[in-house]
C-alpha cells in the first residue's frame, strides 16, 4: 500500500460518523476541546461572567480585610508613633514635642536615681515645661549678655555629673582617666536610655541658664536694708495673748525670755523663735508688713511689737511675728542672696516673656500620658532572695 492511501485511510477513519461521538480534535481545524459539549471559548465566558458577580463579594471582602487590619494599625499609631511627636512647648521658633520632654525627665530621673534620690513624678510635667523653657529662654538671650558654652565645658560638666572630677592636668589627660570616663558614659547611656546629643544638649542649655543667673545675680546688692524677726507660736487664738507678750515686751524682757515664756513651739529652746535677719524680697508675703511705712512714714510694724496672729493651716497654729532690730546696711548672707537671685531669674523671665513667641500645651491628656512614658522607665529595685536558710524556714 502506498503512502498516499495510507493517509486516505486514517483521514476517513478520523471523519466524525453520523450519529456518533464527537471526536476531542478534528483535523483541518483550529485545537478546540471539547468538555461536557463545551467549547473552550464558551468556558473562558463563563468563567468570566462568573468573576464579573463575584467581583462586587471580592472588594467588599477586601474592604472588610482592610478595615480590621487598619484598626491595629491605626491604634499603634495613635499610642506610640503620633503622640511623642505632638507639641509639648514652643519658644520662638524651637519646638520641644512631648517625646523631647519625657527625655528630659527620664534624664533628670535617673540623675536622681544614681543620687540615690527618690523622684517625684508628681510635678514633673509642669516642673520640667518651667526649665525647658526657661533653658531655651537663656540660650536665645546668651549674645545680648556675651554668654558661651564651649563643648569643653559640656565635658566637664558630664564628667562630674559620672563621678569623674581630675585633679591634676596630667591625671586628665591621662589615657586610663579618659577610657574610666568613656566607659562610664557607655554605661550611663544604656541606663538611660537616650542619645548622647540629646542630653549633651540638656546639659548645654542648663547651663547657658546658670551663668545668666550668675549675670543677674551681678545685680543685686550685697549690702542692703534688713530686719530682725522673731516667730512666738501659740496653739490657740486668745485675744488677751497679744497684749500679754506686748506688755512683756515693754517691760524690756529680751526677745529669746518672751520666746520662751509664750510660745508653744517644741522648738522653742532650741532655736528661740529666731527667724534670722531677712532683706526686703526673700518672704514676698511678708514685705509690706516687715518693711511698709504708713502716711506719716512710721513703720506699720514697729519694732519690738508683735503682729497680729496669722493662721498657720499647715501646722494648725497661730503665729505672732516681732521685728527685733533693723538695719538699713547690713551684708546679705548666702541663703538669703540665692533667694534673692531666684526671685530676680524670676522677674527678669516674666519681662522676657513678653518679647517671645512662647506657647506651652498643659492639659490632662499630655499629662497622663508623660507620666505614663516616665513610669514605664523608672528603675524598679530588684528584690533581695532571702538567705536559704531563711526560705527553706519560711517553706516549712
Amino acid at each position: 500500500m502506498s503512502t498516499e492511501d495510507s493517509t486516505e485511510d486514517r483521514n476517513e477513519e478520523q471523519k466524525p460518523v453520523p450519529g456518533g461521538p464527537i471526536p476531542d480534535y478534528e483535523a483541518g481545524r483550529r485545537s478546540i476541546t471539547v468538555r461536557g459539549g463545551k467549547t473552550r471559548r464558551e468556558m473562558v465566558n463563563e468563567q468570566h461572567q462568573f468573576q464579573v458577580r463575584t467581583r462586587p463579594f471580592m472588594i467588599v471582602g477586601l474592604v472588610v480585610l482592610i478595615g480590621l487590619l487598619a484598626i491595629p494599625v491605626y491604634a499603634y499609631f495613635q499610642n506610640y508613633v503620633f503622640p511623642p511627636r505632638e507639641l509639648a512647648l514652643r519658644v520662638e521658633g524651637t519646638e520641644y514635642s512631648r517625646g523631647d520632654v519625657v527625655n528630659f525627665i527620664r534624664f533628670n530621673q535617673r540623675m536622681s536615681e544614681n543620687l540615690g534620690v527618690p523622684f517625684e513624678i508628681g510635678n514633673s510635667l509642669f516642673d520640667s515645661l518651667q526649665t525647658l523653657q526657661e533653658n531655651e529662654l537663656a540660650f536665645q538671650l546668651a549674645p545680648r549678655y556675651g554668654i558661651a558654652v564651649s563643648a569643653e565645658d559640656v565635658d566637664e560638666r558630664l564628667n562630674s555629673i559620672l563621678g569623674f572630677v581630675a585633679v591634676t592636668v596630667a591625671e586628665l589627660e591621662s589615657q586610663e582617666y579618659k577610657d574610666n570616663v568613656e566607659e562610664a558614659k557607655r554605661q550611663f547611656i544604656h541606663r538611660i536610655g537616650i542619645d548622647e546629643k540629646v542630653f549633651r544638649d540638656f546639659i548645654r542649655k542648663s547651663m547657658f541658664k546658670e551663668r545668666l543667673r550668675d549675670v543677674i545675680g551681678d545685680t543685686i546688692p550685697r549690702v542692703q536694708a534688713q530686719v530682725h524677726i522673731y516667730e512666738i507660736i501659740r496653739l490657740s487664738n486668745d485675744s488677751e495673748d497679744r497684749r500679754a507678750i506686748e506688755r512683756t515686751l515693754v517691760a524690756g524682757a529680751t526677745m529669746e525670755s518672751v520666746v520662751l515664756q509664750y510660745s508653744d513651739d517644741p522648738n522653742a529652746s532650741r532655736n528661740l523663735g529666731d527667724q534670722g535677719w531677712k532683706p526686703f524680697g526673700v518672704i514676698p508675703e511678708l514685705d509690706a508688713l516687715m518693711f511698709g511705712l504708713d502716711g506719716d512714714g512710721e513703720r506699720l510694724l514697729p519694732i519690738r511689737t508683735p503682729s497680729s496672729p496669722r493662721f498657720d493651716e499647715e501646722n494648725n497654729w497661730w503665729s505672732y511675728l516681732v521685728v527685733a532690730e533693723v538695719n538699713d546696711a547690713r551684708e546679705v548672707d548666702p541663703e538669703n542672696f540665692e533667694l534673692l537671685t531666684s526671685r530676680g531669674m524670676t522677674i527678669f523671665f516674666n519681662e522676657e516673656q513678653r518679647n517671645f513667641d512662647l506657647h506651652m500645651v498643659l492639659d490632662s491628656a499630655i499629662f497622663d500620658w508623660v507620666n505614663a512614658q516616665v513610669r514605664l522607665s523608672a528603675i524598679i529595685p530588684t528584690p533581695t532572695p532571702p538567705p536559704f536558710g531563711a526560705a527553706a524556714l519560711a517553706g516549712q
